[in-house]
Parts: C-alpha cells; sequence; structure tokens
C-alpha cells in the first residue's frame, strides 16, 4: 500500500513538472517570436527572460548588451523592449520604429504559438489519431421510427452532415438547434474498424443554451447516460445494472433513475433487490438489499433512503477512442482541429459576455497547470501532445484580443497611430495597459479561486 502511494505521489509531482514545463515553452516560444521579429526590423532589445520573479541565471552580450536570463518563477517570461512602456530618445526603441513594423513584432509572438500549436495537432493526430467521441451504450429504443436509424455501441463520431467533428462542443454545434426527429448523417468508425456512415434520427430537439451544455446534442444521438450517487454508503459510486438475469451482459442497464425505481417498486417483500455499481473504473461490484417493506407505495427519495443513498444525479456515459488516417487527412484534421479550438474560445468569450456561460467554466494559469497535468497522468504522452497544442492555439487567440495589456490591444493603438498619423497620449496608453494587467491578473486568481473553494 505505502509504494502504490508512493508511486501514485510522484506519478503527480511528475504530471505536474510536466505541465509547467510545457507552458513554460509555449511563453518561452510566444516571446522568442516577438524577440526574432525585433531583431529582424533592428528594434532595441534590452532583455528576454525565460521565467518571472528574481533571475537565477544572467549574462549580458557584449556586442548588443541584452540580457539573457533565467528566472526563479516557471510561470511566465518576456522580451523587454527599450521604449516600449516609456520615452526613449534610442533609435530602435519601440514607440520609436514605424507601426506597421510592431504591429508585426507584436503579432509574432501569437503566430509563433499558433504555428507551433498547429504543428503539435497535426503529429498527435498522425501518431497516435484522431481523439474522437466513442459511443458506450446507445439507449435501446422500441420505436420503429428509430430502427435502422440509430448510432451503435463503440461506434467512434468523426463526421457530422459531412463536418469533422473533434471536441463535444463540435458536436453539440453541428446539431443545434435541431428537432426530435430529424435525421443527420454521422460517419463513424465501427467496432470492427471499419468506416461507415449511418443516418441517425434525433431522440430529442436540441437547444445548446452554452458550451458548458452539450447534454441534450448527446442524448438525442442516444448516447447514453448513467447515475451518479451522492450521499450515503454509495457514494461517488455509479449505478450499472439490475441483475435481472444470471449473466451481467444480459442484466438491464439503468440509465435513469426511473429504470432503477421501477425495477426497485417491483421487488415484493421477502426478496432480494440486487444491482450492480461501480466507482467508475472497470471495477463492478453487487449489491444486495432483502426487502423487508413494501416499496410499491414508496416514493423515489424514500427508496433511494431505504438503499443507503441520498439522491443520485444523470451524467453523460461516452468513451474516446483514437482514430488515425492517411498522411494529407491527417495533416487537415490537425489544421481544423486547431480552427476549431480556435472558433470555441471566440465562442466561450461571447457566452461569457452574455451570462450564457458561468464563470466558474473558466480557468486562471493554476487551473490550466491542474488540468494539463491530470490530462497527462491519465493519457501519458498523448495527451501531453494534445494538451500542448491545445495551449499553443489558445495562447495565440487570446493574446491576439483587444483586452487592454494583451498584444492585441497593443496592435489596435499602433493601427490607430498607423491611420492618424500620430499616436494617441503614450502616458494614457501606458495607464490603459497597466490597469489591464492588474485585471487580467485579478480575473485569473478570482477564476482560479472559484475552481478551488
Amino acid at each position: 500500500m505505502t509504494n502504490l502511494l508512493a508511486s501514485g505521489v510522484l506519478s503527480t509531482i511528475w504530471s505536474i513538472l510536466l505541465a509547467l514545463f510545457m507552458l513554460l515553452i509555449m511563453i518561452t516560444i510566444h516571446e522568442l517570436g516577438h524577440y526574432l521579429a525585433g531583431k529582424i526590423f533592428k528594434f532595441k532589445i534590452n532583455e528576454f527572460a525565460i521565467g518571472m520573479g528574481p533571475a537565477i541565471f544572467k549574462k549580458t552580450s557584449k556586442k548588443t548588451e541584452e540580457v539573457f536570463s533565467i528566472r526563479a518563477l516557471p510561470l511566465g517570461g518576456f522580451c523587454a523592449f527599450e521604449g516600449e512602456d516609456e520615452e526613449s530618445s534610442s533609435l530602435g526603441a519601440f514607440n520609436n520604429k514605424e507601426p506597421w513594423k510592431r504591429i508585426i513584432v507584436l503579432v509574432a509572438g501569437a503566430t509563433m504559438n499558433m504555428v507551433l500549436g498547429v504543428i503539435i495537432l497535426i503529429l498527435s493526430v498522425g501518431i497516435y489519431g484522431q481523439l474522437s467521441v466513442q459511443t458506450y451504450d446507445v439507449v435501446p429504443t422500441t420505436n420503429a421510427e428509430y430502427v435502422g436509424y440509430c448510432l451503435v455501441n463503440d461506434d467512434t463520431i468523426l463526421e457530422i452532415d459531412g463536418k469533422n467533428v473533434f471536441l463535444s462542443t463540435d458536436i453539440a454545434t453541428a446539431i443545434d438547434g435541431k428537432n426530435k426527429g430529424d435525421i443527420i448523417t454521422v460517419k463513424v468508425k465501427d467496432a470492427k474498424g471499419d468506416i461507415v456512415e449511418r443516418k441517425v434520427r434525433l431522440r430529442n430537439a436540441v437547444d445548446i443554451e452554452s458550451l458548458a451544455d452539450p447534454f441534450s446534442a448527446f442524448t438525442a444521438l442516444g448516447v447514453a447516460t448513467i447515475q451518479k450517487v451522492s450521499g450515503g454508503e454509495l457514494d461517488g459510486n455509479y449505478l450499472l445494472r439490475v441483475k435481472d438475469s444470471d449473466s451481467y451482459e444480459n442484466c438491464s442497464r439503468i440509465f435513469d433513475l426511473e429504470d432503477f425505481i421501477s425495477y426497485a417498486k417491483k421487488i415484493s417483500v421477502g426478496e432480494t433487490l440486487a444491482f450492480y455499481y461501480s466507482a467508475g473504473g472497470d471495477d463492478r461490484q453487487e449489491k444486495s438489499v432483502v426487502v423487508t417493506e413494501d416499496l410499491s407505495a414508496k416514493t423515489s427519495e424514500e427508496i433511494l433512503a431505504y438503499l443507503g443513498m441520498n439522491e443520485t444525479s444523470t451524467y453523460l456515459k461516452y468513451d474516446t477512442q483514437n482514430v488515425k488516417f492517411g498522411f494529407f487527412e491527417t495533416i487537415e484534421r490537425g489544421i481544423q482541429y486547431s480552427i476549431s479550438i480556435g472558433g470555441t474560445i471566440f465562442r466561450t468569450l461571447g457566452e461569457l459576455l452574455t451570462v450564457k456561460l458561468s464563470i466558474r467554466a473558466m480557468g486562471g494559469t493554476v487551473t490550466t497547470i491542474k488540468v494539463t497535468a491530470n490530462a497527462i497522468k491519465v493519457g501519458g504522452f498523448n495527451y501531453f501532445l494534445e494538451m500542448a497544442g491545445f495551449i499553443g492555439v489558445n495562447l495565440a487567440v487570446f493574446n491576439l484580443l483587444p483586452i487592454p495589456a494583451l498584444d492585441g490591444s497593443r496592435v489596435v493603438f499602433c493601427v490607430i497611430e498607423w491611420i492618424r498619423k500620430k499616436p494617441l497620449n503614450r502616458k494614457v496608453e501606458g495607464v490603459i495597459h497597466g490597469v489591464g494587467l492588474v485585471l487580467l491578473l485579478g480575473f485569473s486568481i478570482l477564476v482560479d479561486a472559484l475552481q478551488l473553494f
């Protein structure tokens, strides 16, 4: 037990270190983009730093007097240009260069992140395959309308109505607004490994309120749900099947609470009510209760309490599967995946502004490291590449947003200066960026705190 605990702790530490390393690399690449573009246009650069906080290593170039440093906190980095936030008489000062040159230097950081992110995602799809949603169970139906118009267990979803899908949000977006009974075309990789097209009749209307809620899209496709227990002796476990057959595979699945309650109410006094549950992995345990009371007249809450449970919550139950493609399709899908990630960022921001999406769905630096570390711990180098590409594209898009303190905002000021033929008040611009930086840091801390507490 001690060895297993130590192994788990080491695995977690290793995952966190890899996540930190990944984030540091992405930020360093971003600043390197600024640096290289600055060198091309002969900007005066005072310091190029990897990390933040106090310097633990410094080296000054005798030729250019540029300082190269490594700093204690592996959570950032910077490329400090002469005269970027203050007046300078140097010809190489940032604000003394033509606006179009400054725009190129500002955009270069995000460009490097985007290029690297796309390359990593192409490599990920090429080496491991595209990580795609796979059905675990498809909810059975006796409705004649749906015969021949359903997904099949272990179908891996690749396209919907001719459009490639990557994230769960892509699936939700592809069928958002469709009605119950509408028929869509879904290209899948089936359990045998064959690529086939299925006509699927939607089981309910799809109305996606926010990216955080793809529930109706998945249930419309017949993707199974599962019940998670809260409170009582089975707290945190999932209900799997009722034991109404000698073979587990032939036992009835518990898709929603009503499946379980209906079964329980049929058990007479003196008979045994038995069902299977799981902690969430491949384990499977059986619970048997000799019924001593008439359950048929009890409410759902009373039956759950009788069986040692407080309540259940409904979750989607699906798996993921890596699917490989040919050379050119791999490149195409890697690029499309990047575009999908970028589009999701814009939609997320739009939903935050319109209050469709809760601020609790966001995360700052700490949350990013936590989520990345967990992904690496579960999926190894496969998920390391996936998250690296995801973060690269995220950094690229986010940094180009016209938010004070970000590169996108500085680009806006350069464009205004280019059009006006003279800059706005430098002090005012500096204050705007300074306030923006404080607000961004505060927002990052706030969303991390909401995630933690």
